[in-house]
């Protein structure tokens, strides 16, 4: 009931979906959701304002310097040019230090001080996490069929979820489309010969704001691993049926094979190890991953190797690249495992790290990171990591239990880390 009948046709529909599934020898359908998030920065909202005649000073830890200092504007009623900020080093971001409403709330409470009073505001931890512009919830509604021969010949996703743009931004939505809610979708790289993508709003009272890696942090997980039941489907190995499908797109399929050879895609695994493997195209850059892991009789997931490949274009700093490709995974597998913001009686449930987990050092899985720039374009690195990491991650959790996951996070599913 997520989905309604009026929802916005993205503008790469081709063919005609209802035909070819009428014309298939399989049809399969599968829903996957993922749910709010909450940033959990190290360090909580904060900052310091100074009121003075004529004159305010502001320091915060920000993503938007310009956005905070508009905010500190607003909030006391002077004139933007009267404001001065100051940046200082950001405790962990993520998205959630681009909106401006701590920033506000410091300004409000030094208003109702002495002129010239300092005040400095710091959020709990508990503050933080229960006042927090989450990740909006989704829903992918995935239908495609395959012929005689194991080729998909129809493919058709239906998304439900809340619009950044327009309540974040509020900004209005372009042909009733959010573009952050359908990425994965409206650059669909596989080659499909009839395919009908649409999109739908669907507002809560949550807060919503952009979180790391955005709409590219969601929809991975319901295509890629749809994409891996449609080659389950079709009796064929995941990264061969991959490697069909995108033979006509040469840098994602160049970065699959990459990942793939580095991880030594078919060659025998110690028994009880299995492998998973995805593909993404976000903020301008082609990333794969591959993850091997073994799932023991009691659930616990142990993860024992990640393959992250990257194709950025043009590289400068390698290092700084490998640090954030390890650091994507930390955050991916920590939302995978545990990731999960709840409401009830019109509050969030969760307010610390023992009801919000995060991943601790002794549960981090080594990464191996490739880097296979292909040259004429740049690339973001900072997002892309955590794209292909959690739809791998499911896709070997499958190849060791027989488990679909369609729903995250992980530990509602009966699974922990060990």
């Amino acid at each position: 009931g997520l989905v309604a009948p009026d929802a916005a046709v993205l503008p790469n529909r081709k063919g005609d979906t209802e035909k070819a599934f009428a014309g298939a020898t399989k049809v399969l359908e599968a829903e996957y959701f993922t749910p709010y998030l909450c940033h959990a920065p190290m360090e909580p909202m904060g900052a310091t304002v100074l009121i003075k005649e004529g004159r305010v000073d502001a320091w915060a830890s920000t993503q938007s310097g310009e956005a905070q200092l508009a905010g500190v504007a607003a909030a006391l009623g002077v004139p933007p040019e009267t404001v001065f900020f100051h940046k200082t080093q950001a405790g962990g971001g993520f998205g959630r230090r681009s909106g401006p409403d701590f920033i506000r709330q410091a300004s409000l409470i030094a208003k109702a001080m002495p002129l010239g009073t300092p005040v400095k505001m710091l959020w709990t931890r508990e503050e933080d996490t229960q006042h927090d512009l989450y990740r909006p919830l989704a829903m992918y509604k995935l239908k495609a069929g395959i012929d005689a021969n194991g080729n998909v010949v129809g493919w058709q996703t239906r998304i439900a979820s809340g619009s950044l743009i327009n309540q974040f931004a509020n900004l209005p939505l372009k042909d009733g489309i959010d573009g952050p809610a359908t990425e994965g979708f409206a650059e669909f790289p596989y080659e499909v010969p009839n395919q009908r993508h649409e999109y739908i709003q669907r507002r809560t009272h949550i807060p919503i704001g952009f979180w790391r890696t955005v709409g590219w942090s969601q929809s991975p997980f319901a295509r890629e691993q749809f994409i891996d039941e449609l080659a389950v489907a079709a009796g064929k190995d995941p990264f061969e049926f991959r490697r069909k499908m995108l033979e006509h797109e040469k840098r994602p399929l160049g970065i699959l094979e990459a990942a793939a050879k580095a991880a030594g895609w078919g060659k025998p695994l110690p028994k009880g190890v299995f492998r998973g493997i995805a593909t993404t195209e976000p903020y301008g850059s082609y990333t794969a991953a591959v993850v091997e892991l073994s799932v023991s009789d009691q659930g616990a997931i142990k993860i024992h190797r990640v393959v992250q490949a990257i194709d950025c274009g043009h590289v400068v700093n390698p290092d700084n690249i490998q640090a954030q490709l390890q650091g994507s995974t930390v955050f991916a597998a920590t939302a995978a495992m545990w990731g999960e913001i709840t409401v009830k009686d019109g509050r969030i449930e969760q307010g610390n790290f023992d009801n919000y987990r995060m991943m601790r050092m002794r549960e981090m899985p080594k990464v191996e990171t490739v880097l296979a720039p292909t040259g004429g374009f740049w690339g973001g690195v900072g997002e892309p990591g955590q794209a292909p990491f959690i739809p791998a991650l499911c896709n070997a959790i499958f190849a060791a239990t027989g488990k679909r996951i369609r729903t995250l996070p992980l530990k509602n599913q009966g699974f922990t880390l060990a």
